[in-house]
């Protein structure tokens, strides 16, 4: 039997990216801002910071160091593992900082075949194919995402998209979205089609 295609977005679907980046803004400004109220990825408008400093913070955190040892997801490992023995994996992500991606990836999910490939990012307007784009490509049945306007460019483009409940994806509807609140229910619905 062929295996289904699933692509699965990395930050904030299997690591815990918004939580970790959090804490070292905490600890590098000593604000404190809480997972709920963080309404977008546009991270200036939210920590109330410019270009220049949010760059600047960003250069400083996003090191390879910090990719490689993000916190998992809750039962995403157990779960993709799970889905591994019926579904190819393509970890598909917009990350603009790549370094370290890999080899995390590898610490935890080396038991399982997988590919990772990046896509454009709407939010720092890189060049490159778009995930809605590269799911059609690769005949992908499903897509797991956490962002909005990736989720709808997926959706817009055919894909069954997974959308898991985050503060800043409310309000995204379309026939082809999925609303889910975990990653167990990511793995009914999967196996309900």
């Amino acid at each position: 039997m062929e295996k289904r295609k699933i692509g699965i977005d990395l930050d904030d679907v299997v690591f815990e990216f918004v939580k970790d980046l959090l804490k070292e803004y905490e600890n590098e400004f000593g604000k404190k801002i809480l997972f709920e109220d963080v309404f977008s990825y546009n991270f200036p408008d939210l920590w109330h910071l410019n270009e220049k400093e949010t760059l600047d913070f960003f250069g400083k955190i996003l090191t390879k160091e910090f990719n490689e040892n993000l916190s998992l997801c809750t039962s995403v490992k157990e779960i993709i593992f799970n889905l591994s023995k019926t579904h190819q994996i393509y970890f598909i992500t917009a990350r603009t900082f790549q370094e370290g991606t890999l080899e995390s990836l590898k610490k935890h999910f080396s038991e399982i075949p997988f590919e990772l490939i990046f896509s454009s990012n709407f939010y720092a307007n890189t060049k490159g194919k778009s995930k809605g784009e590269i799911c059609n490509e690769l005949g992908i049945d499903f897509m797991v995402e956490d962002d909005r306007r990736n989720s709808e460019n997926c959706a817009n483009k055919g894909i069954k998209t997974i959308l898991l409940d985050k503060p800043w994806n409310q309000n995204c509807e379309h026939e082809n979205i999925i609303r889910v609140k975990d990653w167990k229910e990511i793995l009914e619905k999967l196996n309900g089609n």
